[in-house]
């Protein structure tokens, strides 16, 4: 069995580092912030410093996909954070489109509400039990290296790739016959890279993004202002997310374009926002909760980056993958990350059960190949989604209608899962990665359906208040 170094605490890290400890192999956790969170739900909320999970006190609701593949592997995980009191819920259940009863199946749209740092806690808690050492404020200062194996290129025997075989903190060199990085967003993996001679990666990057202004609240009676309402509305230039998670707390949080400067300034104060939650019907009540945050939460720049560390011809270091966030960010407006990271993490435990470490070459190249044909179209989909949804933000912020072909047909589908519970099943199911969505949306009857509402997309701007009064509401 392996030596691993995993780069990261956060639950991406710890998702990859239990599913490789299961097979067997030596696992270490490398952290660079200081402190592990305390067993208190809380106190892991109120008090817990962690700088390395921006995201820790923003709106976050996993996909159903994600709890599929972890009741699936790790159980143990699952149960820790139930027993935290994080709450199954249904996606289909809420929406005011929904027409029940559940069905049976419709299982399959369950996913876990919680905060995230009820989530983190219980990750910790399950790694520690399995003997997973987390070396908590131990921070990756740079990679150790060797020459590594030649590539054959033509009829050369083709050059060396460097090898990869360990770590340096700032307590000396930890050795590892495969570090994997999952410090996700922030990952400093290109100057690591860049000091042991390796190029840097070419990231794929979108040059705009998002913006998130949240705000966590707690009702009174542990329950949720209203049973039916839609988790996502997207109005013009602003959409508004609606997620429950644990302990009788959720959260508001506004999307914006993180270069629109009207509403970067106005809704950092915490009138103007509630007056831009206010305009989305049915959200006031949403606002008589007591807060469990100070202030708005800001995060910005949220956009989609692609790293790969495998070219066309030749894998550009060995001994070394990247897993979840540090391949791949996309825009958390459409909640892929943890679910696109838990499936890279068991393609890169499936890989090493096909190479093991011995053959390098051969483990990153298979790896980058499965990380391709798995998740390679979930990327160019996310990444086309913020594409269109940042020119539709842009027109309606000039009293137009966008009207690309593509967005307009998942507006018409979009419409059509708010009038009829099938599509709305089959909307769903795509929207969290599920098995067969795909086949489910090309089926003729809901194709037919979709493009008969086309028209009807195409004539009209989007729901919801006119960029005038928006910046009236948030400026009265």
């Amino acid at each position: 069995m392996a030596r691993i170094v995993v780069l990261g605490a956060a639950l991406g890290g710890l998702q990859t580092a239990l599913l490789l400890a299961q097979d067997g192999h030596e696992v270490t956790v490398l952290e660079r912030d200081p402190q592990p969170p305390p067993s208190d739900t809380e106190l892991a909320w109120s008090q817990w410093p962690r700088p390395g999970i921006a995201q820790l006190r923003q709106t976050h609701l996993p996909l159903a996909r994600w709890l599929q593949l972890a009741e699936a592997h790790l159980p143990d995980l699952v149960r820790e954070m139930t027993e935290a009191r994080a709450v199954r819920m249904n996606v289909l259940a809420p929406e005011p489109a929904f027409r029940g009863p559940l069905l049976a199946g419709d299982e399959r749209f369950d996913t876990l509400a919680a905060r995230r740092s009820l989530l983190e806690s219980a990750a910790t808690r399950v790694a520690q039990g399995a003997g997973i050492r987390i070396g908590w404020g131990t921070a990756c200062r740079g990679l150790r290296s060797s020459p590594g194996p030649r590539i054959p290129s033509g009829d050369a025997s083709g050059d060396r790739v460097p090898l990869v075989t360990g770590v340096e903190t700032h307590a000396g060199g930890t050795a590892a016959d495969l570090v994997v990085d999952c410090t996700g967003r922030r990952s400093q993996l290109p100057s690591w890279l860049r000091a042991i001679g390796v190029p840097c990666p070419v990231d794929e990057s979108g040059r705009r993004g998002f913006t998130y202004y949240s705000k966590y609240f707690r009702s009174a009676d542990g329950a949720l202002p209203t049973d039916r309402f839609p988790l996502v509305v997207e109005h013009g230039s602003l959409g508004l997310l609606r997620i429950p998670a644990d302990h009788g707390t959720y959260s508001l949080c506004l999307i914006g374009r993180s270069d629109d400067q009207q509403l970067r300034r106005a809704l950092r104060n915490e009138r103007a926002w509630s007056a831009a939650v206010r305009l989305f019907p049915g959200a006031d009540r949403w606002l008589d909760g007591r807060p469990v945050t100070d202030g708005i939460q800001i995060m910005a720049g949220l956009t989609d980056r692609k790293r790969p560390l495998y070219d066309t011809q030749r894998p550009l270091v060995t001994g070394l993958v990247a897993v979840g966030d540090a391949w791949a960010v996309t825009t958390p407006t459409v909640g892929r990350g943890l679910a696109m990271s838990l499936r890279h993490s068991l393609l890169l435990r499936e890989t090493l059960r096909r190479t093991g470490t011995a053959l390098p070459v051969e483990l990153v190249t298979r790896f980058a190949e499965a990380t391709r044909d798995s998740l390679g179209r979930v990327y160019e989909r996310t990444a086309a989604y913020t594409r269109h949804r940042l020119a539709e933000m842009d027109a309606h912020t000039a009293g137009t209608v966008y009207r690309n072909p593509d967005w307009i047909r998942a507006k018409a589908l979009a419409l059509l899962a708010r009038r009829d519970t099938d599509a709305l099943r089959a909307e769903r199911a795509a929207a969290h990665l599920l098995p067969g969505a795909r086949d489910a949306l090309r089926a003729p009857a809901l194709a037919d359906a979709v493009t008969r509402l086309v028209p009807e997309v195409e004539q009209h701007m989007p729901p919801g208040p006119s960029r005038a009064d928006l910046l009236k509401a948030i400026h009265s």
